[in-house]
């Protein structure tokens, strides 16, 4: 038996209590994961994978918050706006984790130097995500207190990384 929560959204039900501020709260961790991706592909000569990767999941977290904004202002589900984000999130990850395994040797001459700082902040990124993972486990994400906790530990998280790339 699963622990799981069962999300209450469905291609007929639009969610309650999703307001404006919940959209632009969830906007922050796409604004900085777009600002990673260009720290992380300068540092590994433009990579057209990473590039390409990273486009992906920002349009995909982009249409979710455009998704959001939907919902709180017209109380209108545009379903495929809902579902779309996890199928482009893994095919963006996945051309990410792709173009890091082909830049390895400019990634790693960019990491070569790295300092405590840089780690321990790349180290918070990381257990931010792993606490996301979690949430999209055990969190519905029909509720609206559910999505404030999701999106303050994202936004927490990637701004980490951001600090974390741009000191290397």
């Amino acid at each position: 038996m699963s622990n799981r929560k069962q999300p209450t959204i469905t291609k007929d039900t639009v969610p309650e209590g999703f307001t404006l501020s919940l959209a632009l709260v969830d906007a922050v961790p796409v604004l900085l994961f777009a600002v990673a991706i260009v720290l992380l592909g300068i540092k590994a000569s433009m990579s057209p994978l990473i590039i390409l990767g990273g486009l992906l999941c920002f349009i995909g977290g982009a249409i979710k918050v455009l998704w959001k904004v939907i919902v709180a202002v017209k109380q209108k589900n545009v379903w495929w706006m809902f579902v779309q984000m996890r199928p482009m999130m893994l095919l963006g990850f996945l051309l990410l984790l792709v173009g890091c395994v082909v830049s390895r040797h400019a990634l790693a001459a960019a990491f070569s130097g790295i300092g405590a700082v840089s780690i321990v902040c790349i180290a918070l990124w990381f257990a931010g995500m792993t606490l996301m993972g979690i949430f999209a486990a055990k969190l519905d994400s029909s509720d609206p207190k559910s999505n404030w906790i999701e999106q303050g530990t994202n936004g927490i998280a990637h701004l980490f990384l951001c600090i974390g790339l741009a000191l290397l």
